[in-house]
């Protein structure tokens, strides 16, 4: 890769912020709507959270309102618009300000590339409060489902934004859409290692890189930007960033 800044582009769930986070906030903000009107056992977000973090079940609301004797037709809406209407209060992940700061430091430019509803991810990234320049910040359901990953549109407009860019690295977390993409547009591709990720890291094309912690993430953009960094798996990295 030629020298100069790179595009470090990153995806939002189980990346920036843990999904688990927002899933749980999600649950404890349905679970207060039928609580506040429809009482009875214990708090339904407690019930939610822990029913969801022992078995990953999607069907939980509808069993919640089994066990309340609730009409589903009639309640079922209403929890599912609460879990997706909330505004969670999310952090960035331990490590991700430090690096994010360190690859601006370091001359190369942040971007941002998310599926999921576009309106749920607006609210994520706004809770994260982060001020630093993210540009450009894409949620592929601003043109529709057909346009998610691994479809190349958000990709393609990373790079369009930045023409006289080095290089272009995505980061991810789920190799069954994150890297097909921008693989084949010649992108280096990272999965970020997170024991709370929702997705399992072999589970589709394997990225360039695997690595564990922000920090391993700032020493592999030096390398890059140096033409130094051979495609290997880092997945052994621990937190610190020193290399096994």
């Amino acid at each position: 890769m030629s020298l100069g800044p790179l595009v470090v582009c990153f995806d939002l769930d189980d990346t920036l912020v843990s999904e688990r986070e927002y899933v749980e906030s999600g649950l404890r903000a349905a679970g207060a709507v039928l609580d506040r009107e429809l009482a009875g056992g214990e708090p339904a977000g407690a019930w939610l959270v822990e029913r969801w973090r022992r078995t990953g079940e999607r069907d939980l609301f509808q069993q919640l309102l089994a066990l309340r004797g609730a009409e589903a037709a009639r309640w079922l809406p209403r929890l599912v618009a609460a879990y997706r209407e909330h505004r969670p209060a999310l952090a960035p992940r331990a490590g991700a300000v430090p690096a994010l700061r360190a690859l601006l430091a370091g001359g190369h430019r942040l971007a941002l590339l998310s599926d999921g509803r576009v309106e749920v991810q607006r609210r994520k990234w706004e809770a994260l409060g982060l001020s630093l320049p993210f540009a450009p910040v894409i949620f592929t359901d601003e043109r529709g489902r057909a346009f998610w990953k691994p479809h190349p549109w958000g990709y393609e407009r990373v790079m369009a934004a930045h023409p006289d860019a080095a290089g272009f690295v995505y980061v991810g977390d789920n190799p069954a859409k994150d890297f097909d993409a921008p693989d084949a547009l010649g992108w280096t591709t990272v999965l970020l290692e997170h024991e709370e990720n929702l997705y399992p890291a072999d589970a589709g094309r394997r990225p360039r890189h695997v690595l564990r912690g922000f920090e391993a993430l700032v020493a592999l953009a030096a390398e890059l930007c140096a033409g130094a960094a051979p495609a290997r798996d880092l997945s052994r990295t621990p937190p610190s960033g020193t290399r096994t």
